[in-house]
Formats: structure tokens, sequence, C-alpha cells
């Protein structure tokens, strides 16, 4: 027995004419994309910038201690030789007056010395102030950034779905998020990082 096998024929409708929203949409999400990725990679950038900045205040900012604790040092030496000084003075003889010009030349020394390391343990906390205000505007600038990621994800989401149901004013939203998206990169892009080094 054959068995008859039935082909069954039927018409399909032809298919929608594309609709103009659905490729105002494509266009739409490919720019947010693409201005996602570039604020992304922005927001990369000033973190590591901030993170570098900081590292830097800390180096100095060590290094300002260690002067300190230098200044601390000759410090005391001078007073040492103060004490011996000021001793000797209360000796008669041509000996101890001797050593007691010795000892003031040592605690004049000591001094200036001491003017010096104060002075660069200063340029080193001047310096250190000013890694930290630096990393502070990277770290703005990166919250800005990341912000305008977010709206542009946002963005890109609302546009897919507007896509899907084919709702003009849901891509009007979607394009909404792209704006605000763009204001914090526009914001982030014009304001340059004060002291930033080159490079």
């Amino acid at each position: 027995m054959e068995d008859a096998f039935e082909v069954e024929a039927r018409l399909e409708a032809p298919e929608e004419p594309r609709h103009w929203l659905v490729a105002a949409i494509a266009v739409t999400t490919a720019v947010l994309a693409v201005l996602a990725a570039t604020s992304s990679l922005l927001a990369g950038r000033s973190a590591h910038h901030s993170l570098a900045e900081l590292n830097e205040a800390e180096i100095l900012n060590t290094q300002a201690s260690d002067q300190w604790n230098f200044y601390q040092a000759k410090g005391i030496k001078r007073h040492v030789f103060e004490v011996q000084r000021d001793a000797l003075h209360l000796q008669p003889t041509a000996a101890a007056r001797r050593l007691a010009a010795r000892y003031d030349a040592e605690v004049k020394r000591y001094a200036r010395e001491q003017e010096q390391i104060m002075r660069d343990a200063r340029a080193l906390e001047r310096r250190r102030d000013e890694a930290k205000a630096l990393a502070q505007q990277y770290d703005a600038r990166y919250q800005r950034l990341a912000l305008a990621v977010a709206f542009y994800q946002i963005g890109i989401v609302v546009c897919s779905v507007a896509a899907i149901v084919r709702r003009a004013p849901l891509w009007y939203l979607g394009l909404l998020g792209g704006a605000v998206g763009t204001a914090y990169l526009l914001q982030t892009a014009l304001v340059p990082v004060a002291g930033a080094h080159a490079g």
C-alpha cells in the first residue's frame, strides 16, 4: 500500500512594508552604542588617572613625612649641641670657650639644615595636595562619564523595546536617554582637568 503524501499549499501574506520607525531606531541604537563605548573608554582612562594621582600623592606624603622626621632628627642634634654649648659657657677656661664656639657653629649649621629640610617638606606637601586635587578632578570626570554610559545604555534598551513594539513614544524616550548621556559626555569633554599632565 502506498502512502499518499499531501502537500499543503498556502499563501502567505506579503511582508509588511518596512516601518520607518524600525530603521530610525536601528540608526539611533548604533549611534548610542558608539557613544556608550566612547564614554566607557574615557571613563576608564579617568579612573586610571585618578588612581595614578592618588598613588603619587601617597608617595609624596611618605617623602614629606620622611623630611619631617629628618627635620626632627636634626633638631635633636641641634638641641644636644645647644645644651653642651650652654654648659661650656659656665666653665671659665679658654678650652671651654673654644669648644663652646665650635658647638655654637654646629647649632647654627643644624638650624640652617632644618630650614632647608622644612622648605623641602612643605614643597612635597604642596605637590601632594596638588596630586590629591587632580585625583579628585579625574574622579569627578569618571563619575560624569559613568552617568553618560548609564544613560546611553538606558536609551539603547528603551529603543530596543520601541523596535519590538513599534511605538514612536518609546523611541523618543530612548532618544531622551541618549540626549542626557550626550549632555554628560559634552560636559566632561568641554571641562578640562586643571593641572593635568599632557599625554
